[in-house]
């Protein structure tokens, strides 16, 4: 049995998530808190992957909505902790199932995502493909990201 969980977050989880957002993306990436929420974080899902036995403990996160035909996967994050466990791999995986199975996303063709470019290689492993110019978002170099959302898994 898998000590972990990979869900759709509740509303007590989804304030967890965004203090480790914060967490990661602020206090050790250095960004800026004025950015790291944004006008996407009310239209999205946001899932997160809990441990079972530290009282369902957020440990990891993202978040996910349409964007014309593509579904637009932000702020993917393990807790430093955690990571090197598989746990962004299970995330996105989970998200791939939810891609194909939910009503929402059915226009979706592909999941995009703007990897930091040092960050690029994880996202390879797990299916997507780089594509376009290198580009900055606020001092960090980026690069969009694709994978194919296969609709026929339904």
């Amino acid at each position: 049995m898998s000590l972990y969980s990979v869900h759709l977050a509740l509303p007590s989880e989804y304030e967890e998530a965004i203090t480790l957002r914060i967490h990661i993306f602020v206090d050790i990436q250095k960004f800026p808190l004025d950015k790291e929420i944004d006008e996407y974080d009310p239209l999205a899902q946001h899932f997160v992957i809990t441990h079972k036995e530290r009282a369902h403990k957020v440990v990891g996160l993202l978040q996910v909505y349409t964007a014309g035909e593509n579904a637009k996967i932000g702020q993917v994050a393990v807790s430093p902790e955690y990571q090197g466990q598989g746990l962004g791999k299970r995330l996105l995986e989970h998200l791939e199932m939810q891609l194909q199975q939910d009503a929402a996303f059915k226009q979706c063709k592909e999941a995009k995502l703007g990897s930091q470019y040092d960050k690029c290689v994880f996202y390879e492993k797990c299916g997507f493909v780089a594509h376009g110019d290198i580009y900055d978002e606020l001092g960090c170099l980026h690069i969009w990201m694709y994978k194919p959302i296969n609709h026929t898994m339904i």
